[in-house]
């Protein structure tokens, strides 16, 4: 099985403080790169469909839209897409339909935001079927 050693991440915040922070965190070891971002659900599956990313991270409240449908439908188009939804809303049913959606990860933004480097870090180490 192949294994990535870099990851082509694409960003779905309204936030841009938060979205600028990501970029930092995602590229400081140079071992991955923001290849997009978004602030709501058309650009991020339009954006995901043409920049082909192995990881996108979705918040949950966009500008318009819901991060967890632009991911259901990322990985409608793309299976082999690894999603990771954050939130600052970490309730049970946020973390469900995250899942159903398709997330291999939920972080609670207040708690879990620092481990995005660590997760990427196991993915790229993971072989590329045993993502899905």
């Amino acid at each position: 099985m192949p294994i990535i050693s870099t990851m082509k991440v694409f960003l779905v915040e309204d936030s841009i403080p938060i979205r600028q922070r990501l970029v930092e965190m995602i590229e400081a070891d140079g071992a991955n790169t923001v290849v997009g971002e978004a602030d709501n659900y058309a650009d991020a599956v339009s954006g995901i469909a043409s920049n082909h990313p192995d990881i996108a991270i979705f918040d949950i409240k966009l500008a318009s839209g819901n991060g967890i449908h632009a991911l259901a439908e990322a990985r409608r188009r793309d299976p082999l897409l690894l999603g990771i939804v954050m939130s600052n809303y970490a309730t049970a049913q946020h973390r469900q339909a995250s899942a159903e959606a398709g997330a291999a990860y939920f972080l609670d933004k207040s708690s879990d935001f620092e481990q995005i480097p660590q997760i990427l870090c196991a993915l790229a180490a993971t072989p590329v079927k045993e993502r899905t």
